[in-house]
């Protein structure tokens, strides 16, 4: 059976007197006081309106799975997984763009077809993984600050 992910919501534990209580993590209305929060993987900030306060409060966001040992809450978002199938399918549609792209030009500059399709057989088994492991580097190890 596969445990169901769920939408965390985060906010500084204002009232808090000691770092034991630091962080509010809500999950569906039920609200746990813990030190500290690591998330592994992607959030984003959401404006909830809490009708309880007849007022908005801004929350750090995220869906996952959280699990809490020595009052740390570990999230792992799921997040991830969706991005690996993004740069496959990314990988895909630019491949077949850059191998009719390949084929176009080779015929155009006086290649014969045999020798255009060639090419681009060639391209089409070599670059992919040339492609995917680049998108894979800069996933994991470039960091540009917008």
């Amino acid at each position: 059976m596969q445990i169901q992910s769920k939408t965390y919501q985060i906010r500084f534990n204002t009232d808090s007197k000691t770092d034991d209580e630091r962080w509010r993590l809500i999950e569906n209305g039920n609200e746990t006081l813990v030190s500290d929060i690591i998330i592994d993987g992607h959030t984003q900030t959401t404006k909830d309106w809490l009708p309880e306060i007849n007022d908005y409060k801004w929350h750090v966001s995220c869906v996952g799975y959280c699990s809490i040992e020595n009052n740390v809450a570990y999230i792992k978002t799921i997040k991830e997984e969706s991005v690996l199938i993004r740069h496959i399918l990314k990988t895909v549609s630019y491949r077949f763009l850059g191998t009719l792209t390949t084929v176009v030009v080779a015929y155009s500059l006086g290649a014969t077809i045999e020798v255009s399709a060639l090419l681009g057989v060639g391209e089409l088994i070599m670059k992919p993984f040339i492609y995917f492991g680049h998108e894979r580097l800069w996933y994991k190890y470039i960091r540009i600050k917008k």
